[in-house]
């Protein structure tokens, strides 16, 4: 993820968290009356199904750039290699077929996990 982008969902992440412990504290306060105790208890439960969405959608979201990141790095490395691979890439990670028989799981996850953490 992009530091942009990261600083931008931290952001949201926060107005999320601000909103609902704004309106939780509201709901603390004895003084208010059962009417606004009432719109606040559907305030709060609508702010929390927002961040349920919004962590759901995050996930997705960067879940989705992982497994494209590890669709690159297994290109790079059957390029790299000189095998041809045919991949199931919806997050199963399993290799359906190689045509030169060769076993490179192994090979094939230690140089994913090495261009993940950013080495060559």
């Amino acid at each position: 993820m992009t530091k942009d982008l990261k600083r931008a969902a931290e952001k949201e992440l926060n107005d999320h968290i601000d909103q609902i412990e704004s309106v939780y504290s509201e709901l603390q306060s004895q003084s208010i009356l059962e009417e606004k105790k009432q719109v606040l208890n559907e305030q709060f439960i609508l702010e929390k199904e927002e961040l349920a969405k919004f962590y759901k959608n995050l996930e997705e979201m960067e879940s989705s750039k992982i497994w494209l990141r590890i669709h690159r790095y297994t290109e790079e490395f059957s390029k790299k290699n000189n095998y041809q691979l045919i991949m199931d890439f919806e997050n199963t990670n399993s290799i359906l077929d190689t045509y030169e028989k060769k076993v490179v799981n192994e090979e094939l996850l230690r140089y994913i996990n090495k261009r993940y953490e950013g080495l060559k």
